[in-house]
């Protein structure tokens, strides 16, 4: 099973506007977090869609769709992704994306890269970068450290939006590990005990909630 963890939404006019009802939200998985190839006349950077993470009737209308625009048959698109590992997609259409450790992780990797190399960075260097992003995460089974707090995010890719994000992830983990009824989670109690387990230099409470409630009583 794949482990990559990288999801973009596109941009309002995008051709893929067709057939985004098959995917939920309309978020479309990638292999890498940030475009890693360009086009064959090297002017359009290139994002690929993870092939591993698509169901094959997503990947059937990928396929037609993609096909219908290059003039080209299903078949011979399909067989490219093969080859490529996923469908190749212009970098122009992505509005925005959210990604787990692993995107989190080679962000950082692409972003030392671009502070240390020098600028612009040759050819050479930058092919040596994306060798090793496909020999170690694409091919290999490199494993990302776990990033539990925006502490845990390199410096220059920490944002707002992040830290929320992984402050809701923290919180979605700590409910479902925990023993809630349906009732916890509908009057928010389940939440309140995940914030006070994860941020306990504050105390929070339910305004007027009844800790000797019994919500077997609302079945009397």
């Amino acid at each position: 099973m794949t482990k990559h963890d990288t999801w973009v939404k596109l941009k309002p006019g995008n051709p893929y506007e067709p057939i985004l009802d098959l995917f939920p939200d309309g978020m479309i998985p990638m292999r890498d977090p940030f475009p890693l190839e360009l086009s064959a006349d090297r002017k359009a950077s290139l994002w690929i869609i993870d092939l591993e993470r698509l169901s094959s009737v997503q990947s059937q209308a990928l396929a037609q769709l993609i096909a219908q625009h290059r003039n080209a048959t299903p078949i011979d698109v399909a067989t490219e992704a093969m080859n490529k590992g996923g469908f190749a997609m212009s970098h122009e259409w992505v509005e925005s994306m959210q990604c787990g450790d692993e995107g989190i992780q080679r962000q950082k990797e692409l972003a030392i890269f671009f502070e240390t190399a020098p600028q612009p960075p040759s050819p050479l260097a930058w092919a040596e970068f994306v060798n090793g992003q496909v020999e170690r995460w694409i091919d290999g089974n490199e494993a990302p450290p776990p990033i539990n707090s925006i502490d845990d995010v390199y410096p220059s890719l920490r944002t707002p939006e992040l830290e929320r994000a992984l402050k809701m992830r923290k919180i979605q983990t700590a409910i479902g590990q925990g023993n809630y009824s349906v009732l916890d989670v509908l009057t928010g109690r389940a939440m309140i005990d995940s914030l006070n387990i994860i941020d306990p230099e504050n105390s929070y409470s339910l305004v007027g909630y009844d800790d000797d409630f019994d919500e077997d009583e609302i079945y009397e």
